[in-house]
């Protein structure tokens, strides 16, 4: 057996979904609406992070004052307000960027987030390990404390798991934060300073902080399902209109695609009688005429559900004459063998034929256009 697909069988088994789903856990889907939702949610959670720990690290001096000499004190100052400033760019940074909101940007940010810390212990680190070579013995308050400066690692590898990201995504902080560690613990390059208890404090830095991160995967992917199957509508199977509508705005403010056409384009169902209208015969209806416009759809065309009557396409980067002609051939006079797809009433509007001023607009005009063609019909 290929050991991708015994691997996708073994975590398909283990988060208990069918294996034929997707799992998320290592690459994620390359979809405009699912990297601006995950961008967002980072940005949101780094900003809190980012304002509360300007609060709290700054505060860490006044523990430090009560435990440790002033000489030490003094340089742990040094470090806390640096990383506080620090902090505190980064949190000017993510307001900027915040409506851009791109994976790019808010990945970067993550990196920041935790590099700050991971710097501040790279620094803190070798001003313990002179003062503990010239000053002892220490107290055992100063022993917890330093245990716990030296647990720092662990807290940012699994403080990861806090955002939205893959495993592979996770990978490379998590890597570099462990390699931070272990220069704190070789005194630089020293590889020979190196002795067991510090390999395997490197192993339980990297595993605690793995399983934490796992486990928020296996949620985030699981959470990040429910939230697909709510953009989607359940007799049909296509997106629904709010869906659709935020993929347009996120179409539409991308600058990757200013240059391509940005269709919409809608069909009207026959109307169906009061007395079927819930019927088991109806809903099947529905759901065929949801797979029949699936089946026709080329790349960059998204299956939506309108209204209740009104199915149709969200395109990108199909002209205007390209999307009404595939929406004539699929609905003028073609039929399929249960012979209810065809001769139908079709409407498009594109953004560079039809001037429209946003994408709201870009649908009002398009619906005009079909209620237009049923009244002349």
């Amino acid at each position: 057996m290929n050991p991708v697909t015994f691997l996708h069988k073994q975590l398909s088994y283990f988060i208990g979904t069918a294996e034929e789903r997707p799992i998320y856990l290592f690459r994620a889907p390359a979809s405009l609406m699912f990297e601006h939702e995950r961008a967002r949610i980072v940005l949101r959670r780094m900003e809190v992070l980012t304002w509360v720990f300007m609060i709290l690290v700054p505060m860490w001096i006044l523990v430090d004052i009560v435990i440790f000499p002033t000489d030490i004190v003094s340089q742990l100052v040094f470090g806390r307000l640096m990383a506080t400033l620090s902090l505190g760019l980064l949190l000017l940074f993510s307001l900027v960027v915040m409506e851009r909101a791109t994976w790019l940007v808010s990945y970067l940010s993550v990196l920041l987030l935790m590099a700050i810390p991971a710097l501040f212990e790279l620094y803190a680190q070798p001003v313990f390990s002179a003062w503990q070579l010239s000053h002892p013995p220490l107290t055992e308050t100063q022993t917890a404390a330093i245990f716990l400066y030296r647990q720092l690692p662990i807290i940012y590898i699994s403080g990861l798991a806090l955002f939205p990201m893959t495993l592979l995504e996770c990978l490379p902080i998590a890597l570099a934060i462990t390699f931070i560690d272990a220069i704190v613990d070789m005194h630089g390059m020293n590889l020979s300073a190196l002795h067991a208890a510090h390999w395997a404090g490197l192993w339980v830095v990297f595993v605690t902080g793995g399983s934490a991160i796992l486990a928020a995967v296996l949620q985030f992917n699981l959470l990040w399902q429910n939230h697909r199957l709510a953009d989607f509508d359940a007799e049909t199977g296509l997106m629904k209109r709010e869906a659709a509508l935020e993929l347009l705005r996120l179409l539409w403010n991308d600058k990757s695609t200013s240059d391509q056409c940005i269709g919409v384009s809608l069909v009207a169902l026959p109307p169906q009688p009061a007395d079927v209208m819930d019927s088991p015969a109806a809903a099947k209806l529905l759901a065929n005429e949801g797979e029949y416009l699936q089946q026709h759809l080329l790349p960059g065309m998204y299956g939506v559900r309108w209204s209740s009557r009104w199915l149709g396409v969200v395109s990108l980067g199909h002209a205007k004459r390209e999307l009404a002609g595939l929406m004539n051939a699929i609905y003028g006079q073609t039929t399929s063998s249960a012979g209810s797809f065809g001769n139908r009433r079709t409407a498009v509007a594109e953004r560079s034929t039809d001037h429209g001023v946003g994408p709201h607009n870009l649908l009002s005009m398009a619906e005009q256009k079909l209620k237009q063609a049923l009244t002349t019909a």
